[in-house]
């Protein structure tokens, strides 16, 4: 075997390590913290039909693993820090089971606090979260996490932890380039937002119990990345055939080229110009750029066009080409 087929085999028997691994889920008749969502409708179908999203790729079950394993190092690394900290904490109660219960008694929301972090008198709900660089770079406060779809589950589920506990403050601990960020988190500045989701929660389950469906949301942008849409839920605004990608790191890279598409249709325009004017120089120097040129050989092969056309060949799929547009 060539060392390229090694590498093949192995990558196909990780594929299949991982997705072994892969669990469905189960129907159920409350929501869970993680998953407030702007659609009551996909909250109602999360609960309901579970088991019939289909089984995540090897690629997202990795990144999956990576943020557990994140996940864990960070909490042992907190725990080592609190005893020389001043003043000095405890990482306690990791994975302990959450549940709230709605105005009507029922249980509403479920989930897990990842730990708790003792001190001072307090045992504040910490969630810790390792989400993809190109969406933690942007977070400087707790606030910003509500400005990103990808990110407002997540902040939604601390709240719901501080509310069910009854405690005033916590903090959202994040996974990044250097050092990690630990943000503060108020529940009096955010009490707002947690008795929206109250609310949410109470609704799809009422239509769980109902057995009926809320309407469609009127928002094209969240029904394109919702895993339901196109099969199971089917708003007006389908289209058949699309393949819907639901990855919050590919479409935060789309936002950022997106960003960046004016800067670099300047850029090459520039480049262009530029190296057309300055062809043929072999040493110059304008203002504080030094510019340097050399000539080199090419070769190219001429063959008559009869020839040429004996030996072209045309691959149906030799070429790709991509066109993105913002909706």
């Amino acid at each position: 075997m060539t060392a390229t087929e090694i590498a093949a085999r192995i990558d196909q028997s990780w594929a299949a390590f991982l997705s072994r691994s892969s669990r469905a889920g189960t129907p159920h008749r409350h929501v869970y913290a993680s998953a407030w969502r702007e659609c009551d409708r996909r909250m109602v179908y999360d609960m309901i039909a579970a088991d019939q999203l289909p089984a995540w790729p090897p690629e997202v079950l990795a990144k999956f693993r990576r943020g557990d394993d994140r996940e864990r190092d960070l909490l042992a690394d907190l725990t080592r820090i609190g005893r020389d900290a001043d003043p000095p904490f405890n990482v306690i109660g990791q994975q302990e089971r959450f549940e709230l219960k709605d105005r009507q008694g029922r249980l509403a929301i479920t989930g897990r606090v990842d730990a708790r972090l003792e001190i001072d008198g307090t045992r504040a709900p910490l969630e810790v979260k390792a989400w993809a660089p190109t969406l933690v770079e942007r977070i400087e406060t707790f606030a910003d996490l509500f400005d990103n779809p990808w990110t407002r589950s997540g902040a939604y589920q601390l709240l719901t932890y501080l509310y069910g506990a009854g405690e005033a403050f916590g903090f959202l601990l994040l996974d990044r380039s250097g050092l990690p960020r630990l943000l503060p988190v108020e529940l009096d500045h955010n009490l707002e937002r947690m008795e929206e989701f109250l609310t949410k929660a109470e609704h799809a389950i009422d239509h769980v119990h109902a057995g009926t469906l809320p309407p469609f949301l009127d928002n094209p942008n969240e029904c394109r990345r919702c895993p339901w849409y196109g099969h199971t839920c089917n708003p007006p605004l389908s289209a058949a055939g699309a393949q819907i990608l639901t990855d919050p790191e590919l479409e935060a890279a789309l936002e950022r080229r997106e960003a960046l598409k004016a800067a670099g249709q300047e850029y090459d325009r520039l480049d262009r110009d530029i190296k057309a004017r300055l062809r043929g120089v072999e040493h110059g120097i304008a203002g504080p750029f030094q510019i340097a040129g050399k000539w080199g050989k090419q070769s190219r092969i001429e063959l008559p066009a009869d020839l040429k056309s004996q030996y072209t060949v045309t691959d149906p799929k030799g070429r790709f080409t991509l066109e993105i547009t913002r909706l």
